[in-house]
């Protein structure tokens, strides 16, 4: 898309004007200071992931020693009668693991939803950067400044052998060299909002790339909490089956 540019006094004016709104909107889209944050963001999730990989050890720590109490000790407490107050036990463990694996999936699920939520801005400002980076791919652009050089430099020099697009801009149609220079000016502007739309596209895209490439190891840690919250609410369920053993043995005996 072209940032058009009226010929004659106004028209240099409603240019530059044009151009003043591209500088804004492109400041508004991103900014060093947006970046800053996104890297203090981006640094604070990479260290949330490494947290919550140390706990989901710990947690598994937890859940291989509680698995191997109640594998081994459980024959042994039935035959020293002592079942009952060994399953309250493992009662309260499987308690404190459930509520911290909990804690743990849901802290996982605000992560994942924090980073697709800030890729989705990153995707939104790539679309606002679209239409003012898409010029430098303009071969029409370059044309008409070039030609607007070679009218200017016969114009000063006093060429008449000048091509018929510098005819058209400057004896045709009686152009200035403050106009031509103005209009110069106007066009490297906006030649240099398009470039800096292009990097900030291409930085934007590398960042969005970096946050996709974290979601792999967000399901990986959710693929681990859920085996480890099999494995507490296998222990949990064997230890209800003991104690409704226990009611039902008492109630026969009494």
């Amino acid at each position: 898309m072209e940032t058009p540019i009226p010929e004659g006094e106004d028209g240099t004016l409603i240019g530059a004007s044009y151009v003043l709104k591209e500088e804004e909107q492109l400041a508004q889209i991103w900014s060093a200071q947006d970046r800053i944050r996104h890297e203090r963001r981006s640094r604070e999730t990479r260290e949330i992931i490494g947290g919550l990989r140390q706990h989901l050890e710990q947690l598994r720590a937890q859940t291989d020693t509680l698995w191997e109490r109640f594998v081994t000790l459980t024959l042994e407490r039935i035959l020293s009668d002592q079942l009952r107050e060994f399953l309250d036990e493992v009662e309260t463990e499987v308690h404190d693991l459930s509520q911290g694996l909990v804690e743990a999936d849901c802290e996982i699920d605000r992560l994942r939803a924090d980073i697709q939520e800030r890729r989705r801005g990153l995707e939104e400002r790539l679309a606002l950067l679209e239409p003012l980076a898409h010029r430098t791919s303009t071969q029409n652009h370059l044309g008409m400044m070039l030609s607007r050089v070679e009218g200017l430099e016969a114009y000063l020099l006093g060429k008449k052998d000048v091509t018929p697009e510098a005819y058209e801009m400057h004896y045709k149609r009686h152009t200035t060299a403050p106009g031509d220079l103005l209009y110069l000016r106007i066009r490297l502007l906006t030649t240099r909002v398009a470039i800096t739309a292009a990097n900030y596209s291409r930085q934007l895209s590398e960042l969005a790339f970096e946050l996709t490439a974290l979601l792999p190891e967000i399901e990986r840690l959710k693929t681990d909490m859920a085996t480890l919250m099999t494995r507490v609410e296998c222990v949990s369920d064997l230890s209800r089956y003991w104690l409704a053993y226990l009611d039902i043995a008492t109630t026969k005996t009494a």
